[in-house]
């Protein structure tokens, strides 16, 4: 039986464990904090799954392969961890990420609407918008429920007997080896190393350090009456300008905001703590297209960090027996348990290490 050694323990790593363990491995898992960690970037209410990827038509792709995978992790956990809201993307020019989706859209025969501003409102009616925006609208997306998806990875994995290890930092890794060394100086040795270890990489593997960005998201308060129609409209994938996005607040969760043009460059060790007030600073760019905007406040802050280059293409790097996963900026959760499944196919050379490399970067 083959040892699978698994660094990191967010949904990357339990993915692949999960993999893994239907592939017949033994598996151990390694992960510096408690499991589940609430400071991995797997660790939030919810997050978004869209098929909206700007001209990234391998993503895009990969979308459609990805629910196919979710489906499968809803059997072996008993219960369907998602909620279809449906994806609503708002252009505000011709050529903006929308409005490269739409085209990406049409060329994959995704299913879609095309929205005009009065449209959208008729179904976002807490939204106020200018006449010449128009909305792409897919009704397959919605809204994953991380931390439940988590906790239930974490219980079906070890009901599978992978070996689960809290508060075990790793101190050295061996890639060409598969083996790592503890920080207690235990040595382990398997047959195949996934290092899935997000922003905390570079301090593991500095060979594979990658620009670290902090990501602040809030969740929101607004008007009653404008409550009761978030909880009954899409998720936002795109509106105004700076990458922002809404979660819908689903079975529990509440009404998430984020904005890329609140990401800054950060570490982990610059902590995860946030002041409510800075919450206005992501509900800013929101603000215009809101209906009574002046009502929404922050009620709770998340804060996560992300690796992520300039080339925004996922990296899966294989060196002697082992795999390491970086680059996933945010986008990485929706993917997870595809990528758990390539990763061991590619172990167990049903596709090359080259064919696993292409199709990270959205070949």
């Amino acid at each position: 039986m083959k040892h699978l050694i698994v660094v990191g323990a967010g949904l990357v790593g339990l993915s692949t464990t999960r993999a893994a363990l239907a592939s017949g491995y033994k598996v151990t898992v390694l992960e510096q904090g408690p499991l589940p960690n609430p400071n991995a970037a797997s660790c939030d209410q919810h997050r978004l799954i869209r098929y909206q990827y700007g001209r990234a038509a391998g993503y895009t792709r990969m979308v459609s392969h990805a629910f196919d995978v979710w489906e499968k992790v809803w059997g072996d956990l008993g219960e369907t961890l998602f909620e279809k809201t449906g994806t609503l993307g708002i252009a505000h020019g011709s050529n903006d990420y929308v409005a490269q989706s739409l085209a990406t859209f049409e060329d994959l025969g995704i299913p879609h609407e095309r929205l005009t501003s009065t449209e959208i409102e008729r179904i976002a009616p807490q939204l106020t918008l200018p006449e010449d925006a128009w909305g792409l609208l897919n009704a397959d997306g919605g809204v994953l429920l991380a931390e439940r998806i988590v906790d239930g990875l974490l219980a079906w994995n070890r009901s599978q007997g992978a070996v689960m290890r809290a508060h075990c930092r790793v101190e050295h890794v061996d890639l060409e080896r598969a083996s790592v060394r503890l920080i207690d100086g235990e040595v382990l040795e398997g047959d195949v190393l996934v290092v899935a270890t997000g922003a905390w990489l570079g301090e593991l593997l500095p060979s594979h350090a990658l620009p670290t960005y902090r990501q602040a998201v809030c969740y929101v308060e607004g008007p009653e009456a404008m409550m009761a129609h978030w909880r009954n409209g899409p998720s936002l994938t795109d509106i105004g300008i700076g990458d922002n996005y809404a979660l819908m607040p689903v079975r529990g969760t509440g009404l998430k905001f984020g904005s890329g043009a609140h990401r800054r460059a950060g570490s982990p060790t610059d902590g995860f703590g946030a002041e409510l007030a800075e919450g206005y600073e992501v509900i800013a760019p929101f603000a215009p297209y809101l209906r009574y905007a002046e009502g929404y406040r922050p009620v709770r802050m998340a804060v996560g960090y992300y690796v992520k280059d300039s080339s925004e293409k996922f990296r899966i790097d294989t060196i002697g027996k082992s795999m390491v996963v970086t680059n996933c900026d945010g986008q990485m959760f929706k993917f997870g348990p595809l990528v758990g499944e390539r990763l061991i196919a590619c172990a167990d050379g049903k596709i090359s290490a080259g064919e696993l490399q292409g199709w990270a970067a959205g070949a």
